[in-house]
């Protein structure tokens, strides 16, 4: 194949048409970004509101601060603005964005200032970016405004810049979901003079920001990186269209980026600094958290939560794994996950007697670009916030009186059998002490009975006895030999329990992981072992949980399972149904309605969502990353147990069905051949009689013919469903099927008046002449029973690139809204239809259409009646210029 082929790349154009198909479905995110406040984002917004208003969209202003800017607040006349929600706080009230009244208006276009704004407590979301990703995900097109520093990457960046902290942040993650990122660009001269003027801030609040924040290299920084981020946007959007159309493009790279970070105050800034690099470079990137056998503290937890969080919102793939080799175990991860480039934290102070973990990972990283990054630590650090250090607990001041008091009495005991065992037995019982002691105590405690022990065998056992002096050179050996033999015994058998612990935790979590798969999954009774998966739940995470199973009808009901252990309240139902329709986590623990008492996680699949988890912690648990995989993990099994099960009624209806449908055949099938002799017999005695002018005799022939007509019926859909159909197309007038379909419908035809609109040429077309007159007549006869009589019945046909297109109209009523595939149904009679038909006349014509690879339509005429379109594409009808039948046939209608 030529290198330079300019068709388009099939699997970008799939990834194309389904980023599509999803926007299709999405409202459209356009965001106003600047560089700092007084740019003129709010300005620049309202005037594309004013013009999508003139364009004759629906515009609601949903909330815009204007900050007593007078030439802002007059593009706001004539623009619908939306009533603010009040919410009371702590005495006071405050408002917000009502993100509700939005969403039961439906506009097309709502405006939202200020993207980054935190909202109030008791807002359904903590951000007002998840407002704004609510409201696109419902269909409705949002105009937003942003700064820089408040976008979650570049916080780092902008703290260097400016020395300010950046509180409220927006996920990068938002902005990649944007349509399009608008950059209002102004000079610093010129914003500069708009702070002069009081056109940003005003009185002390002017002097004061020109003093600190809006100074002209602060500023200058922040358009460069404004700019930066735009033209970063610009372009990736340029290598998606250069990948779709296959032009080769300089920077197109295969880089994979892999981050690792620990409970350390540098994890946000590391995390920050990847997703800046992965955005320039257009690759994917993983967040590595090494699980190590030490326990973490409450502190520690919390950091590394937030870092992992922060991961998660900026749309990086978080990867934990286990190891007490952090420098192995990242480097392993690195060639399994095929990365091409590792993060890592430059060390603050390189240790000239031990290497740091960046020693190590350059060393053993082989073909692996190793990135060292100088990180920022978090601002609760930089801030002066008390240091993150527990107090000691009562277990850890036990264990070191425990300590204290077992090598007083070991020294004791041994003192007085010194003179029997010799001072080199003393030495083996502080071994022993020390190994034993590992087994239960934790390391430091451990390190200081190793230490004390060789004290007190070299002061009180070792001559000259009550001296630290040791006379004999193998005193000083064994000594030497004693302290080190202590502390590495003590080290080892401390890690190794400290493994055991994590390893114990480990199994746990994975056995009842187990267990909820094995009593949900095997159970006899799927009630009996959802329930049984309930309580194992509850017993490892000491909590209560409540279950909600949706309907058949895909809603969720108000009850939840009989085995759950905690009822929803009402603001709990509500929380339960956003988690349910959004497919997202919400309630306690997330930025989602977190005042609630309990976090709820919906039961999703990769086909639907089976309902919603409860998880109700006690009050003062915290939910660490480790208990929400966890509980991630109990939820997944569940919505595929749910799956499962609902697969499995499916089968078992469809089973019934197809059972259901094979007897109704069969009994169709033996009714209408049993009938079909009878009919014949009646029929030939009618006509036996020979006295056509008898009532009695013409009453008789009418219901024989109507009696036939059904049984014609019958066999026809036999033939349908058990798919023994095959057309047999031949060469045939079109005149000659009209004329057969008009004398297959009936005496019922003879009383409306019959109009045919074709061509007197009309050409041979290639079809089935029987399956296509009976259609036709199943047409005619259902449009004579629809009309009053004396009204009239319209044919017309046309022949159209080859497609044979025909109508069948009458003047009657019409058919009911909404009725227009419904009268396809088998037996299905419309309200007022008179009696003695079956309802499988149209049923009967679709599926003769179908087997000719053509189909049937109903709608209603615009001038009244209902019209019937039959309609037979190209690989059904052939004009003479494309396929000439035999010479007999070479003829026109006489």
């Amino acid at each position: 194949m030529n290198a330079e082929d300019p068709r388009p790349d099939p699997d970008a154009l799939l990834a194309q048409m389904r980023r599509e198909e999803v926007k299709s479905r999405t409202g459209r995110l356009h965001i106003f970004l600047g560089m700092c406040p007084g740019v003129g984002k709010t300005y620049a917004m309202l005037q594309a509101a004013r013009q999508r208003v003139q364009e004759g969209a629906d515009v609601l202003v949903g909330v815009v601060e204007t900050h007593g800017r007078h030439e802002t607040a007059s593009l706001l006349e004539g623009l619908r603005v939306l009533p603010r929600m009040k919410l009371d706080h702590r005495g006071f009230t405050l408002e917000e964005f009502d993100i509700d009244a939005v969403l039961a208006q439906r506009p097309q276009l709502v405006l939202v200032d200020e993207l980054a704004h935190t909202n109030a407590p008791g807002s359904r979301h903590a951000k007002r970016c998840q407002d704004v990703l609510e409201l696109i995900e419902s269909g409705i097109d949002v105009y937003t405004t942003l700064n820089v520093q408040h976008i979650e990457s570049q916080v780092d960046i902008v703290q260097q810049i400016s020395g300010v902290a950046i509180r409220e942040t927006v996920p990068d993650s938002v902005l990649d979901v944007a349509d399009e990122i608008q950059l209002i660009d102004l000079s610093v001269e010129k914003l500069l003079e708009r702070m002069a003027d009081g056109k940003v801030y005003l009185g002390e609040r002017a002097e004061h920001a020109v003093s600190n924040f809006f100074k002209e290299g602060n500023l200058t920084a922040l358009r460069e990186l404004a700019l930066r981020f735009t033209a970063e946007q610009v372009d990736r959007d340029l290598e998606d269209i250069r990948r779709l159309k296959r032009v080769r493009s300089p920077w197109k790279t295969s880089a994979r980026l892999m981050v690792g970070i620990g409970p350390s105050p540098y994890a946000e800034s590391l995390i920050r600094w990847t997703r800046r690099a992965a955005t320039r470079l257009n690759c994917p990137w993983l967040v590595v958290w090494v699980e190590g056998s030490r326990a973490l503290s409450a502190a520690e937890q919390e950091r590394l939560t937030h870092a992992l969080g922060l991961a998660r919102r900026l749309g990086g793939e978080i990867v934990p794994v286990a190891g007490d080799n952090i420098a192995e175990a990242l480097l392993q991860t690195a060639r399994e996950r095929n990365v091409t480039q590792l993060v890592v934290g430059k060390p603050d102070r390189p240790s000239p007697w031990r290497k740091s973990l960046a020693d190590l990972l350059i060393l053993g990283s082989g073909d692996i670009d190793v990135c060292l990054v100088r990180p920022l630590a978090a601002p609760e650090v930089t801030c002066g916030a008390a240091p993150l250090q527990e107090p000691l607990s009562e277990s850890i001041i036990g264990e070191y009186s425990w300590i204290l008091v077992s090598v007083f009495v070991i020294a004791s005991v041994c003192r007085g059998l010194v003179s029997i065992t010799g001072y080199m037995f003393v030495a083996l019982v502080f071994l022993l002490a020390v190994v034993l002691a590992a087994l239960r105590f934790r390391r430091g405690p451990v390190m200081l009975m190793a230490a004390l022990s060789a004290f007190c065998w070299n002061f009180f056992f070792i001559p000259p006895q009550f001296t630290l002096y040791i006379s004999k050179a193998e005193d000083w050996i064994m000594f030497g030999m004693f302290f080190i033999v202590a502390l590495s015994m003590g080290s080892l058998t401390s890690r190794l329990r400290l493994r055991e612990i994590a390893e114990r935790r480990r199994l746990r979590q994975t056995d009842a992981l187990l267990r909820v798969t094995q009593s949900a999954a095997l159970a006899a009774n799927p009630a009996k072992g959802l329930a049984e998966a309930l309580r194992t739940i509850d017993e490892l995470l000491h909590a209560s949980t409540a279950l909600v199973v949706r309907e058949n009808d895909r809603s969720l009901p108000r009850t939840v399972h009989k085995a759950s252990s905690f009822p929803p309240s009402p603001k709990e139902w509500g929380v339960a149904a956003w988690a349910y329709e959004n497919r997202q986590c919400a309630g306690r623990f997330t930025d989602t309605l977190p005042e609630s008492a309990a976090t709820w996680f919906p039961l999703q699949t990769a086909t639907a969502t089976m309902g919603v988890l409860g998880v109700q912690l006690p009050q003062e648990a915290r939910l660490d990353f480790s208990i929400r995989q966890t509980i991630e993990a109990f939820a997944l099994q569940l919505a595929v147990v749910l799956e499962k099960e609902h697969f499995i009624q499916a089968i078992r209806l469809a089973e019934v069905v197809a059972e259901s449908e094979k007897l109704h055949r069969t009994l169709l099938d033996s009714v209408s051949h049993e009938l079909k002799t009878p009919i014949a017999v009646i029929h030939a005695a009618i006509e036996g009689l020979g006295d056509i002018h008898n009532p009695y005799v013409t009453e008789l022939n009418t219901a024989v013919q109507r009696l036939q007509r059904v049984v014609d019926g019958l066999l026809h859909m036999t033939r349908l469903e058990s798919e023994v159909l095959q057309p047999r197309p031949d060469w045939c007038d079109l005149h000659d099927v009209i004329s057969a379909a008009r004398q297959a419908a009936g005496p019922c035809l003879e009383k409306h008046p019959f109009s045919l609109q074709m061509d007197d040429d009309f050409p041979l077309v290639w079809l089935d002449h029987h399956l296509l007159s009976q259609a036709l007549a199943n047409l005619l006869h259902n449009a004579a029973v629809h009309t009053p009589e004396g009204a009239g019945i319209n044919l017309t046909a046309v022949l159209r690139e080859g497609a044979l297109r025909i109508m069948v109209r009458d003047h009657g009523p019409g058919l009911p809204p909404g009725m227009e595939q419904k009268v396809f149904e088998k037996f299905y009679r419309a309200p007022g239809t008179p009696a003695g038909g079956t309802g499988l006349g149209l049923a009967i014509a679709r599926g003769f259409l179908r087997a000719m690879n053509g189909d049937l339509s109903a709608r209603n005429h615009p001038e009244g009646g209902a019209e019937l379109v039959m309609e037979l594409p190209q690989t059904s009808a052939f004009t003479l210029a494309d396929n000439p039948p035999p010479a007999h046939l070479q003829s026109t209608q006489p």
